[in-house]
């Protein structure tokens, strides 16, 4: 190969990539349309009227085919996007968008473009055909930046990725009759791509799903494996079915997201970050070969059939679709509006005019106008339709109300049991977020709404399932990660509607978007979650006023109508007045007999402390492997030498919190000989409490350290408790205790 081509071609395909990224990161910097950014960044370094830099003639065949790939995988992007409850809520309209709107689409516009330049029914044709799509890849970053109302995003949405394949399999059928092939041909073809399409792309997507759930396929490898498949079931597909490669990478994405794995959030993010490189990389590529004289010569004639195209086509394929249907004129005004053209419009066209020029068919005088006509549409729609369709979807009143929806971050236990609350008291939308999978997992089989995705991932901000969503409750045990969410979500939400678990309260609060602390007096949420599981805790529904609660029962979360108060404190109360059902904790008493376990009450012979708490500590080891037997053991030595834990009356409470343990835990030892710790009461030591605390749960740690001393000072209770002749009666002396 030419040293020369190799380096044109390697130069255009690293910049075409480059530019398109940094194309891409500077539209949405600016909040701009990334497609018109890319259209002057492309024709500027293409070798018409630019730098020449980028060459895509120098790729040869090899640009047909990385376009087909690209758009294969982009396609497939768009189908795990797609949720089948955005479907249901217009499943009609659906159905008819993307037929008989693909055919008043198709036929309306070959009859504006054969009326106005009168190029002969083959070039209308194919123009036409290529302008059916909408595509997601210029829907998807409109509606997430004018959010209209579900109802109007979902069909939208729905349109824009379906209605791609089907435009592609119109516009090659046309391809072909203008090519030469003949009719029946065209429309065996026409069928046998259908079909088979739709045969490989389900069962791609089933095979797809069912190593994923069956975890054939390494975590660390999901990203690559899914990339993988499409670009083989897009492969396989042609090899078989030519050209019908595009339709069944679309449903197999499209089955995989109705299936929902586990994993499908991470998926989606990577694919997204995938197709924006390919997008960016075509666009470069295809618009390199743009010519502004095409354009001129384009002329007022131009200007008139893609202002039919907008004004008129796209309102009477909208009133076609919604006849007889409950819909509002001011819905299908703006749906009427909206239809701008992408990068499947744009890669057909190019592929088809580099085709039809070298073919010279006789159907078509002018392969270039079929590419101006395309590229024209899309900058005009993109442009026009983009830069208008918030200010038209404000005026007519088509926005999202301002969500009110409840997500919370964690999906542990406490978690799950105030989603649980939420949604029966205000019948809000409620959004449990976890990376942890068997959380998410668990979650889902208690009947709750739950996404599996990183907290700090750009894409939960954009995530389908927030769009309901308008608070939040951080409550992670990481108190960075609660911040750093509050952050990023209170640019989205308001800085009045995040909150978060901290355990330093007020004192910290510098920056208002860090989200309001709460439960300040609470451990860490795991830990409460593993009090519930253990039965140490238990979470009450009230219709109390707050007031009248007992000392043991902690308010969460009072609700009045549909109105939420977090953390509700009886001092402030005006905030609170009404908040009479209250989800509360209520966390038990009995701290000490919670900690105790048969198997861990011994009796020793030893003379010295450091003996016993070895042997204490190889028990708990015995019961706990996790915990660390000689960086324990040392700790509690090094604590015993510098403060000594005798309480008196021969009653010594050696303690640590360890990180390894989720509850507490104790083991006691009985000495009937006694050791001597030098007490102040002179007394020796005689029975020993060694307790283990998890870290980061003060509060349950001193109070069991409370209980210990409270039966240190009842001379009755310590005595049966010195002499206790087994660990069953040892245990039911404390059961049995009453404080004076």
């Amino acid at each position: 190969m030419d040293t020369h081509l190799t380096h044109s071609m390697l130069i255009t395909v690293v910049i075409a990539i480059a530019g398109g990224v940094f194309a891409i990161a500077l539209s949405r910097k600016l909040d701009l349309s990334a497609i018109v950014i890319l259209l002057l960044l492309g024709m500027g370094l293409g070798p018409a009227i630019g730098w020449g830099i980028v060459d895509p003639q120098s790729l040869g065949n090899g640009l047909s085919v990385l376009i087909s790939l690209a758009v294969g995988v982009i396609l497939f992007e768009g189908g795990l996007t797609l949720d089948v409850s955005g479907y249901r809520s217009a499943p009609t309209l659906i159905r008819r968008l993307l037929s008989i709107g693909v055919l008043v689409t198709w036929l309306g516009v070959a009859l504006a473009i054969g009326l106005i330049f009168r190029p002969g029914m083959p070039t209308s044709l194919l123009a036409a055909s290529l302008v059916i799509v909408t595509g997601p890849t210029v829907i998807g970053p409109l509606l997430k930046r004018i959010k209209v109302n579900t109802q109007l995003h979902n069909i939208l949405h729905w349109e824009g990725v379906l209605i791609d394949p089907i435009g592609v399999f119109v516009a090659l059928l046309c391809f072909e009759w203008v090519t030469g092939a003949a009719g029946e041909t065209v429309l065996a073809n026409f069928i046998l791509r259908l079909l088979g399409g739709l045969v490989i792309g389900v069962a791609g997507g089933l095979i797809v799903y069912g190593m994923m759930r069956y975890r054939l396929v390494p975590e660390e490898m999901l990203n690559l494996f899914a990339l993988a498949s499409a670009v083989f079931i897009f492969g396989l597909t042609e090899l078989w079915i030519s050209e019908g490669g595009l339709l069944a990478v679309t449903v197999a994405g499209l089955v995989l997201g109705w299936l929902r794995p586990v994993e499908l959030e991470q998926i989606r993010r990577f694919k997204g970050e995938i197709t924006d490189l390919l997008i960016g990389m075509l666009f470069i590529l295809l618009a390199a070969n743009l010519e502004p004289q095409q354009f001129i010569d384009f002329g007022w004639r131009g200007a008139l059939v893609v202002a039919v195209v907008m004004l008129v086509v796209r309102p009477l394929n909208i009133l076609c679709c919604s006849r007889g249907l409950d819909m509002g004129w001011r819905e299908k005004v703006f749906l009427g509006w909206v239809a701008p053209r992408g990068i499947v419009a744009a890669s057909m066209a190019s592929l088809f005019a580099i085709e039809l020029s070298n073919q010279r068919t006789p159907m078509i005088s002018d392969p270039k106008f079929i590419e101006t006509f395309t590229y024209s549409v899309i900058m005009a729609t993109v442009l026009v339709q983009g830069f208008t369709a918030g200010p038209l979807a404000a005026l007519l009143r088509l926005k999202r109300p301002k969500p009110t929806g409840w997500m919370i971050l964690g999906a542990h236990l406490l978690a799950r049991r105030i989603a649980r609350f939420l949604a029966a008291e205000t019948e809000l939308p409620i959004l449990l977020v976890d990376r942890n999978a068997k959380l998410v997992s668990e979650a889902k089989a208690e009947g709750l709404e739950v996404l599996r995705i990183d907290a700090r991932h750009k894409d939960l901000e954009e995530a389908a399932e927030m769009r309901g969503m308008g608070n939040l409750l951080a409550l992670t045990d990481n108190e960075e990660l609660n911040q750093l969410a509050c952050q990023r979500l209170s640019r989205q939400l308001g800085r009045d509607q995040v909150r978060r678990w901290s355990s330093e309260g007020e004192i910290e609060q510098r920056d208002p978007t860090q989200g309001l602390p709460i439960w300040s007096h609470l451990p860490k949420p795991s830990l409460l979650s593993a009090e519930l599981e253990g039965h140490e805790a238990s979470s009450v529904r009230l219709t109390r006023p707050l007031a009248e609660l007992d000392e043991l029962t902690v308010p969460l979360i009072g609700v009045k109508d549909k109105i939420v108060c977090p953390d509700p404190t009886p001092d402030d109360e005006e905030a609170v007045k009404g908040f009479t059902r209250l989800l509360c904790l209520r966390r038990q008493a009995d701290y000490l007999i919670r900690s105790l376990r048969e198997e861990l009450i011994v009796r020793l012979d030893v003379k010295s402390m450091s003996d016993l708490l070895a042997v204490l500590v190889d028990r708990l080891v015995d019961k706990l492997p996790q915990i660390p037997r000689q960086a324990t053991l040392t700790e509690l030595l090094d604590r015993e030498k510098a403060f000594p834990t005798s309480l008196g009356h021969g009653i010594a409470a050696p303690h640590a919190y360890s990180k390894a343990i989720k509850s507490r835990i104790c083991a006691v030892a009985q000495v009937p000989g006694g050791i001597d710790l030098d007490a102040a009461d002179g007394e020796p030591v005689r029975l020993v409490f060694l307790m283990l605390s998890p870290a980061g749960d003060p509060e349950g740690h001193l109070a069991t350290l409370a209980e210990i001393a409270r039966l240190q000072l009842d001379e009755e209770t310590r005595g049966c408790l010195m002499q206790a002749p087994a660990p069953r009666e040892f245990l039911q002396i404390i059961r049995d205790y009453k404080p004076h």
